[in-house]
């Protein structure tokens, strides 16, 4: 593994990290909150790690805790996505997978939809050759549901204005709460990023990725 400045930590699946890479290979930054950097897992590695892997893709684990579209994560070293943009085109990726974010649950969607739209804006900006994929947020069983469904509403209406691909965990019934797969009442477990890679991949493959 490599880190790069700003922490981005670079994992090789299938690739070779580093300035020389070979033309096949993908770089993938998967830019997100608690859920990217993985935690609620005990042994196994994340579901960016998990869903690169799969799809020999070089990982780019551009994940903080508590942080979202609008959420800060508490400031200090954390910040909101759209201000770690400068990390991810570092990075020179070929995909961008922006994950989450329950952590903005409470928000009015108006104006995650506004972040979100500068977020995509600014990623098309920064790295226009890159594919850009929007993950939506997961039904945690400690959230209430029509907070996420506010979220990804928004989320889903920006992706489209832009153009881009979103994936919606709550249509397809990702890790519904009755399903057990929760290490907290916030956090997927070893098996419930399984299947969030699982999922993810399938939605990646079925759109030519």
């Amino acid at each position: 593994m490599t880190v790069l400045a700003a922490g981005l930590a670079v994992a090789a699946c299938g690739g070779t990290a580093g300035p020389d890479r070979a033309a096949a290979e993908v770089r993938a930054v998967f830019l997100g909150d608690s859920y990217t950097v993985g935690v609620g897992t005990s042994v196994g590695p994340t579901y960016a790690a998990r869903t690169a892997d799969r799809l020999g893709w070089t990982e780019v684990d551009a994940g903080q805790s508590g942080t979202g579209y609008v959420a800060d994560g508490g400031g200090g070293d954390r910040a909101p996505f759209r201000a770690r943009v400068p990390d991810v085109a570092q990075a020179a990726p070929d995909v961008v997978v922006v994950q989450g974010s329950t952590n903005d649950a409470g928000v009015p969607s108006v104006e995650v939809g506004a972040a979100a739209t500068a977020l995509y804006a600014d990623l098309a900006a920064a790295v226009p050759g890159a594919r850009v994929v929007v993950l939506g947020p997961l039904a945690a069983p400690g959230v209430p549901r029509a907070e996420i469904e506010a979220i990804r509403d928004a989320l889903a209406a920006a992706a489209a204005q832009a153009g881009l691909l979103f994936v919606d965990p709550v249509a397809g019934d990702w890790l519904a709460p009755s399903q057990g797969l929760w290490a907290d009442s916030t956090h997927p477990d070893d098996e419930g990023y399984a299947v969030v890679a699982d999922e993810l991949v399938a939605a990646l493959e079925a759109a030519g990725l």
